[in-house]
């Protein structure tokens, strides 16, 4: 009797001490995955000349690590039936404290991501941009937003050519900062700014034709400098004749802090029509020129 509760007691010591050991390798490589994007980091830091600061970088993958094995080899030598849930409940106290402060990791990237394609865009609004004298100068493009978590986004729109094939000084480009109400907190030394749940945010933006530069202190339009290595003044004038009433297309993007690159969330066609010629000419009844260098 007293050889098999020898055995039976070898057998659960076995069982537990595999368990812990189980427990401690899947904690390490989720601590590992954890700190990837800071480990790429010091990375990209020593291809570009960082000195030795940048492997500080490894400090929360190594704290993280170390906190792991401290508590395996400390807990497996306790002859407890509590070890394993003990050890469990440290190796996630561990994950969840890295998820708390490291500043990215791919749960987070996750978690934003989900949150910039859940930005539903409610309606989307287009007018002519006029001129302090009123003609023509772009399109004015406005819509409105609710973000589906409180957090930091980068909600833009913008105004493209419906047709591939429109060169590029046809494309349009922004004119000051865009506009939104209510205004998201900013924040400091960051791009984005913090959007509330469930807020409808209006969001209004002015675009100009790349061609033309508008000055907004003196109210003058002029004209950018349109030739280029593969575009002549003649391909360009051709251009503005084969774009006069043509509807463009509006398309909302969201960024976030931990995101690479944009996500499109909402795509129209204006309800207006624009005359690239009627804008052209708006440079000629101003007064104005070509843009000084």
């Amino acid at each position: 009797m007293d050889n098999q509760t020898e055995a039976s007691q070898a057998a659960r010591s076995t069982v537990r001490r595999s368990g812990l050991l189980l427990i401690a390798l899947v904690a390490s490589a989720i601590v590992c995955a954890q700190n990837v994007l800071s480990l790429t980091g010091f990375g990209w830091a020593l291809i570009h000349g960082a000195g030795i600061e940048s492997a500080l970088a490894f400090a929360p993958a190594a704290v993280g690590l170390a906190l792991v094995w401290a508590g395996y080899f400390f807990i497996r030598k306790k002859a407890s039936h509590r070890a394993t849930p003990v050890f469990a409940a440290l190796a996630i106290g561990v994950i969840v404290l890295n998820e708390l402060v490291l500043p990215v990791t791919p749960f987070q990237m996750w978690r934003n991501n989900r949150a910039l394609k859940g930005v539903r865009v409610l309606e989307v609004r287009d007018e002519p941009l006029l001129s302090a004298q009123g003609n023509p100068i772009g399109v004015r493009i406005s819509f409105d937003a609710v973000v589906p978590r409180t957090t930091a986004y980068g909600i833009y729109g913008a105004a493209y050519s419906l047709s591939p094939d429109t060169i590029w000084p046809l494309g349009f480009g922004y004119l000051g900062d865009r506009r939104v109400d209510p205004a998201p907190t900013p924040q400091p030394e960051s791009p984005y700014d913090i959007f509330q749940k469930d807020v409808v945010y209006t969001i209004s933006q002015n675009m100009v034709p790349v061609f033309l530069r508008y000055d907004e202190k003196t109210k003058e339009p002029c004209l950018a400098e349109v030739r280029t290595k593969y575009i002549s003044e003649a391909d360009f004038l051709t251009a503005l004749g084969a774009n006069r009433s043509v509807p463009l297309k509006v398309a909302v993007s969201v960024n976030g802090e931990y995101n690479a690159v944009s996500v499109w969330v909402a795509e129209r066609v204006t309800s207006h029509r624009y005359d690239m010629q009627a804008i052209y000419d708006t440079i000629a009844k101003e007064g104005g020129g070509r843009c000084a260098p």
